[in-house]
């Protein structure tokens, strides 16, 4: 009897790690003794070469078992190596000017110099610590909805705020030589030290970084472990880290010597008008070579994440197309077959939905989307509502005038707009109205017990109607009431059981994108209301 020995977890030829195509590991022969003994014989004695060659596989092992999660590359999303790859750069890049700005920022402090006291630096350094943790803790209050929403946004600006800090420590030296404005000096005996105020902006930018790669980590680890396997995919990120790290102090203690070095050869007596010593200027080449470095690692390293979540961003990339084809049925004359027109519609829209890579969302256009809301505003409150309700005119039914000829939203016209056209649904959409066609804005008033799929229903009726109002030829308030009945039927019908027995909602989770959570951009205001004044 022949006796094959595997492991599993190792991958032979890109099979799955759960079939028995695992690498082959030992062979053995049983065989009966003269006495009926069983008797194990290996059967793949190894010749020197053979044994060479098992060592290197050996090392190669541990190195996978050491950096990359069990079972890769079948335990994790696609994309894991090359994303880790251009992490692990942008890391060594960012140690490796952390070498070059910390010696800036202890001149500054003023090691080296006689009069610097022990005291004054721990209490400049206490004050820019606290500093540091306020504002971390301001950031953070106002950040933290946004966190889930806009994970590559924020781990982009993550290195950002870091690149901002460090140069900051880099050019403190030179900064503190300048001489200030004449306002600022009167100013002076009212404001921090320089050093201090600079060191603490740096400081800022610095918990700002932490406190953004912190948030997004934790859903990047997600996306990767898509075996059940978050803690083993953190283990071995951990694991690469610590390696990029004595990678960057090995280069750093060199770099730092090197520059010590052609520090001792400069002349500060004949510096004259020059901001920078010759040292100063090599560090600051360095520096800029290696903080462009980063941003392009870290920039192309973001792209290659496909996140499979939903946020307003990629929904939008991946839903043009339907919300296109959509607008142009709303917006046609109706005719006889106006039934069979949208069905084919809705029809031809089930086959433009894309999977996660297919969609490559712009990072700068949804992080000025997450500080701008733009033209479509999601889960409004009453305030707004009042708002538009009392300088437009009802679009939907109700006389809409009063006894001065103004018009305005009567009682009768708000309760037919609330219960006939919506009364079904958990969402309410507003059109507000603009003189400039571009400037109209659509908001959408969310219901007490809406769910992931009425807030998916409302963002593409939202978007096909923003894109009929921009694009209608007419003015009228019928156009209004059209468009708006229109696209909310159209949106109703894209949310129907099709052939295949799916709803959109289905059918976007079958194209692969994680329907257990929407970040589409609402807010967590809901409302609800009743007929009676009660």
């Amino acid at each position: 009897m022949k006796i094959r020995e595997y492991n599993i977890t190792v991958s032979n030829g890109g099979g799955s790690s759960n079939s028995s195509a695992g690498k082959e590991s030992d062979s053995f022969v049983l065989d009966a003794a003269s006495d009926n003994t069983l008797v194990w014989r290996r059967c793949n004695a190894a010749t020197v070469d053979a044994k060479a060659r098992s060592l290197l596989n050996r090392l190669r092992q541990v190195g996978r078992d050491l950096f990359l999660p069990v079972g890769y590359p079948d335990s994790v999303a696609e994309g894991y190596l090359e994303y880790q790859f251009y992490d692990s750069l942008q890391g060594l890049c960012t140690y490796l000017r952390g070498v070059v700005s910390t010696s800036a920022v202890l001149v500054a402090a003023g090691v080296g110099d006689a009069e610097a006291t022990a005291m004054s630096a721990a209490m400049t350094w206490a004050i820019r610590d606290g500093f540091g943790m306020i504002g971390g803790l301001f950031f953070s209050y106002k950040a933290s909805p946004h966190f889930d929403a806009h994970v590559k946004e924020f781990r982009l600006l993550a290195d950002v705020f870091n690149d901002i800090g460090l140069t900051l420590d880099l050019a403190l030296p030179i900064l503190l030589t300048l001489t200030a404005p004449s306002w600022m000096s009167a100013l002076s005996a009212y404001l921090p030290s320089p050093y201090l105020l600079l060191t603490s902006l740096s400081t800022l930018c610095k918990v700002f970084c932490g406190i953004c790669a912190g948030a997004t980590k934790g859903n990047i680890t997600d996306h990767f472990a898509i075996s059940g396997n978050r803690a083993d995919v953190n283990a071995k990120e951990n694991t690469q880290e610590t390696l990029v790290s004595l990678m960057g102090m090995i280069m750093g203690v060199g770099l730092a010597k090197w520059l010590h070095c052609l520090e001792k050869k400069d002349d500060t007596s004949a510096l004259g008008d020059k901001l920078m010593t010759d040292t100063q200027c090599i560090s600051w080449t360095i520096f800029m070579i290696l903080t462009v470095i980063h941003i392009w690692a870290n920039y192309v390293g973001i792209q290659r994440l496909q996140l499979r979540t939903l946020n307003g961003a990629r929904a939008k990339v991946m839903l043009q197309q339907m919300v296109e084809n959509c607008s142009d049925w709303v917006m046609r004359d109706i005719t006889d077959d106006d039934d069979a027109a949208r069905i084919r519609t809705t029809e031809r829209c089930e086959k433009m939905i894309k999977s996660p890579r297919q969609i490559n969302e712009s990072l700068w256009s949804s992080l000025l989307e997450m500080l701008w809301k733009g033209d479509i505003h999601l889960g409004i409150r009453l305030r707004d509502v009042a708002k538009i309700t009392s300088n437009s005119s009802p679009i939907y039914g109700g006389d809409g005038v009063d006894r001065l000829g103004n018009n305005k939203w009567s009682s009768s016209a708000w309760q037919l707009y609330l219960n006939d056209e919506f009364g079904h649904e958990n969402f309410v959409t507003f059109i507000d109205e603009k003189p400039i066609k571009s400037q109209s804005t659509i908001l959408v008033l969310m219901k007490v017990g809406a769910g992931d799929v009425d807030e998916l229903k409302a963002f593409i009726h939202a978007h096909i109607l923003h894109r009929c109002i921009i694009e209608r030829e007419t003015d009228a308030d019928a156009s209004h009431r059209r468009l708006l009945r229109r696209s909310h039927e159209i949106t109703e019908c894209l949310f129907e059981k099709g052939k295949n027995g799916n709803d959109l909602h289905s059918m976007l989770s079958h194209a692969g994108w994680d329907m257990s959570r929407l970040y589409l951009g609402f807010s967590p205001w809901r409302c609800e209301w009743t007929n009676k004044d009660d």
